[in-house]
């Protein structure tokens, strides 16, 4: 089964996100979007794995919370990933004024390393996957529309828990 780390985001962000996405999608580009109830913050990717190791990783993840008390996210700001002459994500980012997000992180990769998961290789920028472009089909106009809500504010959310998720 495919699994990963993440945080869930209350409906209310999701259904503002979703009106970013609307205005996007009238660009008319060739996206695949993130759908509502797939919309989360990753904080692990952990790929296919046999349901023998669960129980390790949430052991794990207990471990890697431990001390981290609740905080809050913002949602704000629209890019793309790796850049605008190699789009392939559409994304929203996530903010924090204290560092609880990022010792979070650090937490659960160390924990993880402990149980034989390698370090994560990529830098760590939290951020709402909104959709994955499959072509170029009107991508200037596209990136007119993220050029208007990349200063967007989307509100805030607490965050007080961790899910392993497996789909």
């Amino acid at each position: 089964m495919r699994c990963f780390i993440a945080i869930s985001l209350p409906d209310e962000r999701k259904a503002e996100i979703s009106g970013i996405q609307e205005r996007l999608k009238t660009a008319g580009a060739d996206l695949s979007w993130t759908r509502l109830e797939g919309m989360h913050l990753t904080l692990r990717f952990l790929g296919d794995l046999e349901e023998k190791i669960i129980s390790k990783i949430e052991r794990s993840l207990d471990m890697a919370v431990d001390g981290i008390t609740t905080f809050t996210l913002s949602v704000s700001g629209v890019g793309i990933f790796p850049d605008m002459r190699r789009p392939r994500v559409i994304w929203i980012g996530l903010n924090e004024d204290g560092s609880n997000l990022i010792k979070l992180h650090k937490g659960v990769g160390e924990e993880l390393r402990k149980i034989g998961f390698p370090a994560e290789e990529r830098r760590f920028t939290p951020h709402i996957t909104l959709g994955r472009l499959r072509s170029k089909k009107n991508k200037d106009k596209l990136f007119g529309l993220i050029e208007e809500e990349k200063t967007a504010e989307l509100g805030s959310f607490k965050v007080s828990e961790v899910h392993l998720i497996k789909s």
